[in-house]
């Protein structure tokens, strides 16, 4: 009787260390989901309906990344904004004549003169991209980006943080954006007409 007393115990160390081990997997869980936070995709330049801002954890945004932002509150735009790293600080931007936006020497997009709703859009100042700011950018051509002064050059306390397209949801109605260029009578928000 002795003899099987340790393995019970054994077993029953096992089974505590799996339990704990599952009760720290679902808390972690748990708190990443409240530190990330789920946003709508107010805008037709993305396919998805919304995305989840997860938190950076420390790290700095990278050239590719996909981030949600606070645009100004110049702008007024009750929605954060989803674009792509695409200037890292220390890099040059450069704006040609044709309004041709450059990183680095290399084209990115041309800044528009007028947006959709017919407000003039000034094109962003060169210069050199500052530490802690970031040119953000969406290839559509009616993306409201750092291509234009009044996004600029997007400081890292803007970035809500990155952006992950969350499934199309077709029995409950979210499946692709959820506005269109038909929108900008109505503004859904200001992006819309952008």
């Amino acid at each position: 009787m002795t003899a099987e007393r340790p393995i019970f115990t054994k077993r029953r160390a096992g089974s505590r260390r799996r339990l704990g081990f599952a009760v720290m997997i679902a808390l972690a869980v748990l708190w990443l989901a409240a530190a990330s936070r789920v946003h709508v995709n107010a805008s037709w330049s993305d396919e998805a309906w919304g995305y989840a801002a997860f938190p950076l954890f420390g790290t700095e945004p990278q050239v590719g990344e996909r981030v949600l932002f606070e645009p100004p509150d110049s702008v007024g735009s009750p929605v954060p904004y989803l674009k792509a790293v695409r200037g890292l600080p220390g890099m040059a931007v450069t704006v040609d004549a044709d309004r041709t936006v450059h990183l680095d020497g290399e084209p990115v997009g041309q800044a528009k003169t007028h947006a959709l709703d017919g407000r003039p859009l000034a094109a962003i100042a060169p210069g050199v991209i500052p530490d802690g700011h970031y040119f953000l950018y969406a290839d559509h051509p009616d993306s409201h980006d750092s291509r234009y002064a009044e996004i600029g050059l997007v400081p890292r306390a803007r970035i809500l943080g990155r952006a992950v397209a969350l499934p199309d949801l077709p029995w409950i109605g979210l499946k692709g954006p959820l506005v269109g260029p038909e929108d900008i009578g109505r503004d859904a928000t200001p992006e819309a007409g952008r």
